[in-house]
């Protein structure tokens, strides 16, 4: 899935709002929920080495919250990273184009949804 296929299935899905906070970092993308304004995906284009690859390569990622009893199983995963830019313990990051598995993507955006959600 690429960058903005991925930003269309997040408006169809959720009842969210697109943002583009930082003028400095135009393809930095924030999706909001729009009953309370808090993002539940952070959408960056970023260069491998800022998730501890050993390459220059661009790539989009996604910021997405997270269960954290999951996360150290979750970050063994291809294409799974410790949050960028984000608290450790409760977000991961995920390359949104090299990613296969469509369907844990989407439970995963879920996941980040709910948790981000009034309590």
């Amino acid at each position: 899935m690429n960058r903005n296929n991925f930003i269309n299935y997040l408006q169809q899905e959720y009842i969210c709002d697109v943002d583009y906070p930082w003028e400095k970092y135009p393809d930095y993308v924030v999706i909001r929920r729009r009953d309370n304004q808090k993002w539940f995906a952070g959408i960056f284009a970023i260069k491998g080495y800022q998730l501890g690859q050993d390459t220059n390569e661009p790539m989009d990622v996604v910021n997405l919250k997270c269960e954290p009893d999951l996360i150290p199983n979750l970050i063994r995963e291809s294409g799974i990273y410790p949050a960028y830019h984000m608290n450790k313990q409760h977000w991961i990051s995920m390359d949104i184009e090299r990613y296969e598995d469509i369907e844990k993507l989407k439970m995963l955006v879920d996941m980040s949804y709910r948790l981000v959600g009034k309590k």
